[in-house]
């Protein structure tokens, strides 16, 4: 997962995680990701093992339907907000042409 804002990788640094379902709540420190850090970038990279990449754009809602910027793709339980990635995000995801990211 990159962060991007006007271009320019922001935010923090990468993040990886291991598995599919992988889960990012807000107020959930174990995950790397809160939601708030992800409403502080423009675009994000979702890369799946460095072969495939997602991406979320913030003022194109993109993906239609299952964008990290659009606040109906998070199920919502008490306080808590939660974005999955999942096997939507790795069929939507374009095959890189070589390795995604290095």
């Amino acid at each position: 997962m990159r962060f991007f804002s006007q271009g320019l990788p922001s935010g923090k640094k990468v993040i990886s995680r291991q598995g599919k379902g992988e889960i990012f709540r807000d107020g959930d420190t174990d995950t790397g990701v809160m939601i708030h850090e992800i409403f502080q970038a423009d675009s994000i990279e979702l890369i799946f093992d460095n072969q495939r990449i997602e991406n979320h754009k913030l003022f194109y809602n993109e993906p239609a339907g299952n964008s990290l910027f659009d606040f109906s793709a998070y199920q919502r339980k008490g306080d808590t907000w939660t974005y999955t990635i999942d096997a939507k995000n790795y069929n939507n995801a374009t095959p890189c042409d070589g390795i995604c990211y290095e």
